[in-house]
């Protein structure tokens, strides 16, 4: 009778406790979910967020000495506080995660994992003229009014100052944008190679070039509005928004009203980052303007090109735009491309005196450089009827000294709305337009010939044969298969990654016919080059 009863009593109790452990276990589940979303949330590495989601810096803080990191600070702990993603436009935009202004607390015992994309803020310091206390005020009968000139005479030395710049990274690349200096791009880094894609000045030093008489030679890649030759707002802070996955810049131009935003982004699985360059006009008046990007090159491990350079400009004519090379057209004049009075322009060799060429028009969704000594390139894709400029410029022989202070050299990668610097764009009262941009490195497939945002091919015939290559932004496995006339000449299985690309020579192939590669995964075409 007693171990009936215990055993009654034991059923009744399991029972009991079975349905409290069922009514605990959405409490449960729902603290366990909150626990992963918290890991997630903290691993975001923003340690010193501004008070406020929009900050307008101001470039004045005291020096000190900060060398630019390649990987983000240990995070500590942190205090969780919920803030808005914003779309291009500005209003609140759904996203699968949202980094939260983070407060830091005490110091972890270890480095919390890191999300598929990083981002956080930190001090850099980079030696800089004294230019600010150079600035001359303006009038209203002056062109460039209400912005300023500068008085040469009046910059002092070199000195260390400090700028906040926003770090955005993911397992390929990583990006170093400087709200304070015209919300440009400082730093783009292929995390695959180790490699700096964009020129790094060693000061910053203003030159008499540009629409003001004065620009600021600072490297890396910069936004011109609302006029040609560097524009008028790149040299001052613009105001930014830290995305979950990006930076947000945006400045309003003093001359038009105008307001001109890039939004700056990367996605975890791919080597592109995303730019969104939107240009609105919110007064009652129409504005002509003009929006380029302006991309400073190197792609070497001496901060300057080297004679292996080469350009990928898929066109066959180009309009010069000004050269000191006397063998060629003046502003205006047409040279075929890429050879001209049997001078091959695609080398960077050639471009022996300073000469800048418009691509008239820009003819297909690509461009870029790629470095044969190296193995080193950049690919920019963007929508070439939206996006109808193109321009290229090397310095030639013209004097270092006329911008930096060590020597360094670069080449200029321009891409603009308007398709030459003599035209302008009406933006109606308003109005607004954007369009979307990639931008990725790609290394070791000794140059290229054609590429989207998935996928960079070269294809190069060799008699009979052709040598193929197919560099990726994202891991991909699938086929890529060869023809030639339209018949299948031989196809290959692949598993390809950025930095790690597929390269082969082909068997021969009797025949005549174009020769097209096609890239497939999972059964669909993601990329193709030729007919």
């Amino acid at each position: 009778m007693r171990k009936t009863g215990w055993g009654a009593g034991l059923a009744l109790a399991l029972m009991l406790l079975g349905a409290a452990c069922r009514a605990a276990a959405p409490r449960a589940e729902a603290t366990a979910v909150g626990r992963a979303v918290s890991a997630t949330l903290t691993s975001c590495p923003t340690p010193t967020p501004p008070a406020v989601s929009t900050v307008a810096p101001t470039g004045t803080r005291p020096p000190t000495v900060t060398p630019l990191p390649t990987s983000p600070p240990v995070i500590p702990t942190v205090t969780v506080t919920a803030s808005p993603v914003f779309s291009p436009t500005g209003q609140p935009a759904v996203a699968p995660t949202t980094c939260p202004t983070l407060q830091p607390t005490v110091q972890p015992t270890r480095q919390p994992a890191l999300p598929p994309v990083a981002v956080w803020e930190q001090d850099i310091t980079l030696n800089t003229y004294g230019w600010q206390e150079a600035l001359l005020p303006t009038t209203p009968d002056d062109p460039i009014f209400p912005y300023p000139r500068l008085d040469f005479d009046a910059l002092s030395g070199p000195t260390p100052l400090s700028y906040r710049a926003v770090f955005v990274q993911n397992e390929y690349v990583q990006v170093v944008v400087v709200p304070e200096l015209g919300g440009r791009i400082l730093r783009w880094t292929d995390r695959t190679t180790g490699r700096q894609l964009l020129y790094a000045n060693s000061v910053i030093k203003p030159t008499r070039w540009g629409y003001r008489g004065w620009w600021l030679a600072i490297g890396g890649m910069e936004w011109a509005f609302p006029t040609d030759e560097h524009g008028l707002n790149e040299y001052r802070p613009w105001q930014y928004q830290l995305l979950w996955n990006g930076v947000r810049v945006w400045d309003t131009e003093d001359r038009t009203g105008m307001t001109v935003e890039v939004t700056i982004r990367l996605d975890s699985a791919y080597s592109y980052f995303t730019l969104v360059p939107r240009i609105t006009n919110p007064t009652a008046e129409p504005q002509s303007y003009q929006f380029w990007i302006n991309g400073m090159l190197t792609l070497s491990d001496v901060n300057a090109p080297s004679p292996d350079l080469i350009f990928i400009i898929p066109d066959d004519q180009v309009t010069v735009h000004s050269t000191g090379d006397g063998s060629l057209p003046g502003p205006g004049g047409s040279m075929s491309w890429p050879v001209y009075g049997g001078r091959d322009f695609s080398r960077y060799s050639e471009w022996r005196q300073y000469l800048g060429v418009f691509a008239h028009p820009a003819q297909a969704d690509f461009a870029g450089a790629f470095d044969l000594g190296n193995g080193q390139g950049v690919v920019r894709v963007f929508p070439h009827t939206i996006a109808t400029g193109l321009k290229l410029f090397c310095l030639g022989d013209l004097p270092a000294e006329l911008w930096t202070d060590d020597g360094s050299r670069y080449v200029e990668l321009w891409g603009g709305l308007t398709a030459t610097f003599w035209d302008d764009w009406t933006l109606q009262p308003g109005g607004s337009v954007a369009w979307t941009e990639y931008w990725y490195p790609v290394s070791g497939i000794g140059g290229y010939n054609w590429a989207n945002e998935v996928a960079t091919i070269r294809l190069a015939p060799v008699g009979e044969s052709a040598e193929v290559a197919v560099a990726t932004t994202r891991a991909l496995t699938g086929v890529v298969v060869l023809h030639r006339g339209g018949v299948e000449v031989q196809r290959w299985e692949v598993s390809v990654a950025p930095g790690k690309p597929f390269q082969a020579v082909s068997e021969p192939a009797a025949g005549v016919g174009d020769w097209t590669v096609q890239v497939f995964e999972g059964g669909g075409l993601v990329a193709q080059m030729g007919p």
